[in-house]
């Protein structure tokens, strides 16, 4: 992945969950022109595989397309590595501004 990072935060607390379970704030830097792309299980997780090949294959693919427009980066994403049948996918892609002089 050339010119690509991914960091992974697991979080295993999922929504509609009490209150008293624990949540975790984290704290990342985003360089300038960082593309941040948030997912839900169901774009990388398959039925007798672990989790781990889908999040590699999800990463290397994003990596290919991070300065892409951020539409066509969700729907090839989408198009290439979900859902599995009878799940459900979300995905949000942000991109933080160039800082470039002038």
């Amino acid at each position: 992945m050339t010119g690509s990072r991914s960091s992974h935060c697991r979080f295993w607390a999922h929504l509609g969950w009490t209150p008293a379970v624990p949540r975790y704030d984290h704290e990342h830097p985003l360089p300038a022109g960082s593309t941040l792309l948030l997912f839900t299980d169901g774009l990388v997780e398959r039925c007798g595989e672990d989790i781990d090949v889908g999040l590699t294959a999800l990463a290397d693919h994003a990596g290919r397309l991070a300065k892409a427009p951020l539409r066509q980066l969700c729907s090839e994403l989408v198009a290439r590595h979900g859902p599995a049948p009878g799940d459900d996918v979300a995905v949000l892609a942000l991109r933080t501004p160039d800082r470039r002089p002038g």
